[in-house]
């Protein structure tokens, strides 16, 4: 630590020289240092997007999301539990930038003509497409500092996300919860709604409301390139969607302007003690939870039972049911064999089930990763 005068309010205080920018704690001005020369640039564009919420709040607001996923809502809050709930307020470089991608690959033909001259299998296409973003970067040198805030982009396209940065109006306007309906999916709700970008203010440390703000460690130089290098990827992405064979894809993208927010995200872990029999079979495991501190919106989760939980739950309870069945036809009547091989055959069909959901879900993601890799579809990486 060192201690250094604010070039805004020339107050003292102690700073961490290894950060990029530094922030002073009595006036909130955000500057940078030269350590060869002494300089100090006030960065200008830094803003900061209040926090909505309290501790109190958020765990009310994991319930109601609980009591909307759980089939007996009033059993929620006695079986499950929050064990943690933390805040943090992370800074981001938000690129705004417009990419314009044109695309050329071969499509394969449905069918082929007999009355062509020896015609080709494939056809040639081509098209274009056009985004604007605002794109976000982390401004932290650890980006897997917090339980997946690493890769919170979910595209509307069936792509496997290779990159940490997300669009910004998307991401932080989905999972929005409301008390009254559950989720706000109406155009009336969306729309009275203003973005977060839209309730930015100056970066001041009160709007924190209480979070820990956390350092900017990332130069705008490196959020830059990763943003290019994001978006790149991304269109390349879509673009391979649209061929069997890509050619050639190309995309140019144009800066419209660089700003740092720090942006609210609370993260909630809770387990689930079931009340009933259940409990023998499912481990309490921990679960978490990432809730964004504007709007409350749920943008990342884990549930305590998924469908292939209760497929392998079902598995178990049937073989037990058929071992004990197989029992009272040995010690009673042979009518329980009958039974048995009944429970026998739903558990073998439930283990069987779970096993092709474990392969789908293998396959999915090669597909996705196929439709992400334009080399892969050529079987080469060049």
């Amino acid at each position: 630590m060192h201690e250094l005068s604010c070039p805004s309010c020339n107050a003292s205080a102690q700073y961490e020289l290894k950060n990029y920018l530094l922030m002073c704690p009595f006036c909130s001005t955000t500057f940078a240092v030269d350590l060869a020369t002494g300089r100090k640039d006030i960065q200008a564009d830094h803003f900061i997007i209040p926090n909505a919420f309290d501790a109190a709040q958020i765990r009310n607001l994991v319930f109601r999301w609980l009591k909307r996923m759980h089939s007996d809502p009033k059993n929620v809050e006695r079986e499950y539990a929050v064990t943690n709930v933390s805040g943090y307020s992370i800074p981001y470089w938000i690129i705004s930038l417009e990419a314009h991608t044109v695309w050329k690959g071969l499509i394969k033909r449905q069918k082929i003509s007999l009355a062509e001259f020896s015609p080709s299998p494939y056809i040639l296409e081509t098209g274009q497409f056009r985004r604007n973003y605002r794109w976000a970067i982390s401004a932290r040198h650890n980006i897997c500092e917090h339980w997946e805030l690493v890769q919170l982009h979910e595209p509307k396209e069936p792509v496997r996300v290779a990159w940490d940065g997300f669009p910004l109006d998307s991401t932080l306007s989905r999972g929005r919860i409301d008390a009254a309906t559950g989720v706000k999916t109406s155009k009336e709700d969306l729309e009275a709604e203003l973005p977060a970008y839209n309730v930015r203010e100056y970066f001041e440390f009160k709007y924190s409301n209480g979070l820990p703000i956390l350092a900017i460690e990332v130069h705008e130089e490196e959020a830059l390139r990763r943003a290019k290098q994001h978006v790149d990827l991304y269109h390349l992405a879509i673009a391979s969607m649209n061929v069997d064979i890509p050619i050639d894809i190309c995309s140019e993208l144009e800066i419209a302007s660089v700003q740092l927010i720090h942006l609210p995200f609370w993260h909630v872990q809770y387990i689930y003690r079931p009340s009933n029999l259940l409990r023998f079979f499912q481990k309490s495991d921990q679960k978490n939870v990432i809730i964004e501190g504007y709007s409350g919106g749920v943008l990342k989760s884990e549930l305590a039972l998924v469908q292939q939980d209760k497929i392998r739950i079902n598995a178990i309870v049937c073989l037990i049911a058929a071992i004990m069945a197989g029992f009272c036809g040995v010690v009673w009547h042979f009518a329980f064999f009958l039974v048995a091989l009944f429970f026998l055959a739903v558990s073998a069909t439930s283990f069987y089930l779970a096993a092709s959901k474990n392969q789908k879900k293998e396959l999915a993601n090669s597909a996705l990763s196929m439709a992400s890799d334009p080399a892969a579809k050529l079987g080469t990486t060049g």
